[in-house]
């Protein structure tokens, strides 16, 4: 589960990937200085508008379509699906974030659109969802919970993490753990 996006590249130079781990781990801590977790759940709305230059809209869309990123008039817009379940509507909005935070020096305006089962996404997209995955179910967080908790199924960790089942099983095969009808 992800998302697959189509861009529109405004800039014909190279463009070198930045560090995810460093904008992730920054957003990390600057939301739980500032209190923004609810539980254990991150509150991805109020992260996103500590970023003065990012406005954000819900609107309906197409029910393919999870939400974009572009640059109107000098300002980042991130939007999201209305008619998605919350949870979906988390993971595209931290998707997005982190198309702003590893992408918009590129200078591209971005639809993402739901695919279920597509292996074929390609780097922007890919390292988007990586974002998205690691803001959203952090590591330390996802092994308190399955080492020291002896929490092991998929959908209790998703409510955990606000977050669909189908995403909370791609990060934890994704950190090693091996899937036997539970963790």
């Amino acid at each position: 589960m992800g998302l697959r996006g189509q861009r529109i590249n405004n800039n014909s130079t190279k463009y070198q990937e930045p560090e995810l781990i460093t904008g992730v781990e920054g957003i990390l801590k600057m939301a739980f200085d500032k209190g923004l977790y609810s539980g254990d759940s991150l509150n991805i709305e109020e992260v996103i508008k500590t970023f003065p230059d990012i406005e954000l809209r819900e609107e309906s869309m197409q029910s393919n379509y999870s939400g974009y990123f572009r640059n109107v008039n000098g300002k980042w817009i991130i939007g999201v699906n209305k008619l998605h379940h919350g949870n979906r509507k988390r993971y595209t909005l931290a998707h997005e974030l982190g198309h702003y935070i590893l992408h918009k020096d590129k200078n591209v305006d971005i639809v993402d659109t739901t695919f279920f089962r597509n292996n074929e996404t390609d780097s922007i997209e890919y390292m988007a969802n990586e974002f998205a995955a690691k803001l959203l179910m952090p590591e330390d967080k996802v092994r308190d919970f399955v080492d020291n908790q002896g929490i092991k199924n998929i959908g209790e960790l998703a409510e955990k993490f606000e977050v669909s089942a189908s995403a909370m099983k791609y990060r934890i095969i994704s950190l090693g753990y091996k899937l036997k009808g539970n963790v």
